[in-house]
């Protein structure tokens, strides 16, 4: 079986055969199938540095690739032991990929592996004296609708309709400003940068994905209540 090339964190004996094993998924020696190493994170799965610009269109043809070389249906006349590896390695191939082809969630999974806690939802400090009013007008909505008001629910209507499009805007902003960083922390990757530059730029991503999930938990508020 042709394995899809990609580099490991650090060569590791083969349970099967013994052999110093270089390989990802499966050992170099004897071509059968790995357990998943203790500590290993999505980007090692896929081979790739701990880096946030990521070519998609490559990820998703390897995703592809390792689900057909992955699949349990290949392992069942195997030993215990690589059939469960390849259960194990096809659940972490869909989540890896989930959270990696997803650019906020890849930030929110690089800031994990950092040691980052996931952060208070809290809003933009330019969106403070909106996300009163916002909630005052979900209230009159709400109470509009109790009253049976055609006229007052139609007004709120129309007033939450305005500021999600403002919203929506806010979204765009935030998430240009996030995506924005990734080539920064790519750079300090690729110079190895100091901890300090680093966790310059982490704090920043972690911050901008609070307000991220802040703005987008009112978004959702106010759709749920349109």
């Amino acid at each position: 079986m042709a394995e899809v090339m990609t580099s490991e964190t650090a060569p590791r004996l083969c349970p099967h055969c013994g052999a110093p094993s270089e390989g990802v998924h499966f050992c170099a020696a004897c071509a059968k199938i790995l357990p998943l190493a203790a500590g290993s994170d999505y980007f090692a799965f896929f081979g790739l540095p701990r880096k946030l610009r990521i070519d998609e269109a490559a990820l998703e043809k390897n995703f592809y690739a390792l689900s057909r070389q992955l699949h349990p249906d290949y392992f069942m006349n195997a030993s215990e032991a690589e059939r469960q590896a390849s259960v194990e390695r096809a659940s972490r191939l869909n989540d890896a990929y989930r959270t990696l082809r997803d650019r906020a969630a890849r930030a929110q999974y690089l800031l994990a592996l950092s040691g980052y806690k996931e952060a208070e939802k809290q809003a933009p400090p330019d969106l403070l004296e909106e996300v009163f009013e916002l909630n005052m007008q979900i209230e009159e909505l709400k109470a509009a609708k109790k009253m049976g008001d055609a006229d007052e629910v139609e007004q709120a209507r129309a007033a939450l309709d305005e500021a999600l499009d403002e919203l929506k805007d806010k979204l765009n902003e935030i998430d240009a400003r996030l995506f924005a960083l990734f080539a920064d922390w790519d750079g300090l990757i690729d110079r190895d940068a100091d901890e300090a530059a680093r966790r310059n730029v982490l704090d920043r991503m972690s911050q901008l994905l609070s307000h991220r999930s802040y703005v987008r938990n009112l978004v959702r508020d106010i759709r749920e209540e349109l």
